[in-house]
């Protein structure tokens, strides 16, 4: 009888504590992000690069995780479905688990060209050696050849840009 009587209090915490893990920011921030299977090192799901370019990009992330530990990833998307680019791509590394769990070390390289949006998310463990302005001058230098059309040189520029300021050389 005793256990019976146990039972109601812990099922109710149980079900409570569910409840707080299921409302956690994922939830609220990534509205509207759709579910997606990460394909490897290089998510195109923009269609906006060739077999080939994705098999030097996937070759060059191998290269940049083998050297420093460090987990980065390329994303493309359409569009963001009216959800804030920073929120995407923050999104997909959480979902994906990009990055060393104990580290939270990941970087995503995120772009949308249909709405002409591009951002890098980087784990807490990352925001001090890839700060936003590194990040964003990283952008600075990939959206010339973005604008050209030229994805897989972009990528690669913004790849071999962040592998510097995060202690690789290309």
């Amino acid at each position: 009888m005793r256990f019976a009587v146990l039972a109601g209090p812990l099922a109710i915490l149980a079900v409570a504590s569910g409840c707080k893990a299921a409302a956690l920011p994922e939830s609220a921030a990534c509205a509207g992000v759709p579910h997606m299977a990460l394909k490897g090192r290089v998510t195109d799901t923009a269609d906006i690069l060739s077999a080939e370019e994705e098999a030097q990009l996937s070759e060059r992330l191998a290269r940049y995780e083998q050297r420093t530990s460090h987990q980065m990833v390329v994303a493309t998307v359409p569009a963001l479905n009216d959800v804030r680019v920073d929120n995407f791509g923050t999104c997909l590394g959480n979902r994906w688990g990009i990055g060393r769990k104990d580290q939270d070390d990941g970087i995503v390289i995120l772009v949308a060209p249909n709405d002409r949006q591009m951002h890098i998310a980087t784990g807490s463990g990352m925001e001090k050696t890839l700060t936003d302005d590194k990040a964003l001058a990283v952008i600075h230098q990939m959206t010339p050849h973005f604008k050209g059309g030229d994805y897989a040189v972009g990528f690669s520029t913004g790849i071999d840009a962040i592998a510097v300021q995060t202690g690789d050389t290309p």
